[in-house]
């Protein structure tokens, strides 16, 4: 296959190139590239060619609460390939006493994957970093690079505190990075008690009851424990101006390996959508926020001292979102992966904040190269999989329910108008894209071990 005239977009270079891909491989990037005999063609004059964007945080059938999302590997990767997504990172957790049993149950329902995928491991309470450090040296070679550990959802998720120390200095002698959800548990019991009693339970609440504060401390405590314990942390999902000025400050530490992920959401959409008549299909942990946030979050962005934009995609349907009696359980999450790519392209590129580069860099190179899938993912490169997305910067539309793929059936981005748009997705050499139509297969999907 030989993609032509297509503007090839990289970290450091956007020129015109033709590309060349032999099976699963890009073969040859030049200039000038003329077809073999029988070769197929894409013509991408006027178009970008980007790497095939990475979600690093995504919750495809995730079981929680005696539910599971509605997107499956299946769905959830058809809507992600349809935005230009080839890899996204899910979750994986722990069985209550083995990393690698809840590893291998969890690759039970990745047949039907259409798009590569790899996994943050998940623990909990059970796991002890002191006595299981073994079983860390399992997870990663089987080619697992991160954790995940939270600093609340007690009884569930939550790490009692003197665990972090030990998971951390476990984690680094083992070469994992930990991903954390901060938000200090103790502020959001307060919370949830003093809300009770006012009978200030409903949606429009969740803001208050999960406070900006409530990021921000726990952020200074956790990013402290992980520099004092020379690990590699990764923030996941960060929604405030307040949690954004801790991690400003860390950011600039040269030895401490701290990584920042936000949202489209967090970005783009405000606690304003929580008083609506749609407000339950609003709701996520951690809560939407100000516009001051969503600006401050822009600036980290633009600064550099945000690395990587995820979705946390975890689709509910209409019908999932109305059970539950108020903001304490209604199933938290919303769709995201196909938006991603349209949605920072539109409100980042074209609204000059950032370059078309650093949108590659937050995108794809980074999470490529923060959970060690780079080179094999991430960029542009002979020897690199064939991953690529041909956007049209001048193809417009109004997010809907419509021409969005999720089957939670709606957008949280209801309106809102984007102008770039991905039309051809290629994964591993293989068109599953083709004029904004998915033709990909089940099954074609592949776990991508850590380099």
């Amino acid at each position: 296959m030989l993609i032509q005239n297509g503007l090839v977009v990289t970290t450091t270079k956007t020129e015109k190139k033709d590309i060349r891909i032999v099976g699963e491989k890009i073969k040859e990037i030049d200039a000038k590239l003329d077809p073999d005999i029988d070769e197929e063609v894409i013509d991408a004059s006027g178009k970008y060619v980007f790497p095939g964007i990475i979600d690093s945080h995504t919750h495809f059938s995730l079981h929680a609460r005696g539910t599971t999302s509605i997107d499956d590997f299946y769905w959830g990767g058809r809507s992600a390939a349809l935005g230009g997504v080839t890899t996204h990172i899910d979750f994986a957790d722990m069985d209550e006493v083995s990393l690698m049993k809840g590893l291998k149950k969890r690759f039970e329902e990745t047949r039907d994957s259409v798009i590569d995928f790899h996994f943050h491991m998940v623990i909990n309470n059970h796991f002890d970093p002191l006595k299981q450090n073994n079983q860390l040296k399992e997870v990663k070679n089987f080619g697992i690079s991160s954790l995940k550990a939270f600093t609340t959802y007690r009884n569930i998720y939550m790490l009692s505190p003197e665990k972090w120390e030990p998971l951390f200095r476990a984690a680094s002698d083992n070469d994992l990075i930990v991903a954390v959800h901060a938000e200090d548990n103790e502020i959001i019991e307060k919370n949830i008690i003093k809300f009770q009693k006012e009978n200030k339970l409903d949606v429009q609440y969740h803001p208050d009851i999960r406070p900006s504060e409530a990021e921000q401390k726990a952020l200074k405590e956790i990013c402290e424990i992980a520099h004092k314990a020379k690990a590699s942390l990764y923030i996941v999902h960060l929604s405030s101006e307040k949690g954004y000025q801790v991690v400003k400050d860390y950011k600039k530490l040269e030895d401490f390996k701290l990584y920042i992920e936000t949202t489209p959401h967090y970005l783009l959409l405000t606690k304003e959508l929580l008083k609506g008549p749609k407000a339950r299909l609003y709701l996520m942990t951690p809560p939407l926020r100000e516009r001051q946030d969503n600006e401050a979050l822009w600036e980290g962005v633009k600064k550099g001292f945000i690395d990587v934009i995820a979705t946390d995609h975890c689709a509910y349907n209409a019908e999932q979102k109305s059970k539950g009696e108020n903001s304490l359980d209604i199933f938290p999450g919303i769709p995201g992966v196909e938006t991603l790519l349209p949605l920072v392209y539109t409100y980042g590129v074209n609204k000059g904040l950032i370059s078309t580069n650093r949108l590659v860099e937050l995108l794809s190179t980074n999470p490529a190269k923060i959970f060690k899938l780079y080179p094999k993912k991430g960029t542009i490169a002979v020897g690199s999989d064939a991953d690529l997305v041909i956007f049209d910067p001048n193809l417009k539309e109004v997010l809907n329910s419509s021409n969005t793929h999720s089957k939670a059936g709606y957008t949280p981005f209801e309106g809102f108008e984007v102008e770039g748009i991905p039309i051809t997705t290629i994964l591993r050499g293989k068109v599953i894209v083709k004029d904004r139509k998915f033709i990909g297969e089940k099954g074609f999907g592949r776990f991508v071990k850590a380099i």
